[in-house]
């Protein structure tokens, strides 16, 4: 009895002294856990040291023995950057991530006032979300609003396959 609860201390205490990986699931989803098989195109992992059995379909990323330094979120200590646009300087803050194709920027009115919005690029720079009036907007204005959200989901930035699912960032236009 007692070797079997040795044993069984032991094999708790390996669980939990091997490196940690990162499981990836397309929805986005980071599972932090202990990789151990993979079997008929599921993948078993212990979360806490309990078994989850998870469909090779649903798996987007598996890495091992691996962190991930930077998650994707907005950092305030990300630098501006610019493009142009025609008459338009579009600014922008997304850590690693470069405009390839900037959006056509206009403005049927004589309203003026600067759009903040923010943004979820994927990993191939595709903005995902757009929402603008975020803070550093000067005008609530909707016609601006709608033609910034517009802009902001016609660009088009750089591939990045190596970062993060998403990454968040701004795009500040200024009418």
């Amino acid at each position: 009895m007692k070797i079997t609860v040795l044993l069984l201390v032991f094999f708790s205490l390996a669980l939990l002294s091997q490196a940690q990986h990162h499981v990836v699931l397309k929805n986005g989803k980071k599972i932090e856990c202990v990789v151990m098989s993979l079997n008929n195109d599921t993948l078993e992992v212990y979360v806490d040291m309990k078994v989850m059995k998870l469909p090779l379909i649903e798996v987007s990323s598996i890495f091992f023995a691996q962190q991930v330094a930077y998650d994707g979120g907005l950092l305030a200590e990300t630098p501006e950057q610019s493009i142009q646009s025609g008459n338009y300087t579009i600014k922008y803050k997304i850590r690693g991530r470069k405009i390839i194709k900037a959006p056509v920027i206009t403005n049927a009115t004589e309203k003026k006032g600067r759009v903040v919005v923010q943004v979820e690029v994927d990993k191939y720079g595709n903005v995902l979300k757009a929402e603008p009036g975020y803070i550093g907007s000067t005008t609530s204005d909707k016609y601006l609003l709608a033609k910034a959200m517009k802009a902001a989901q016609d660009t088009k930035f750089d591939v990045y396959m190596e970062g993060p699912i998403t990454t968040e960032g701004l795009i500040i236009i200024e009418y």
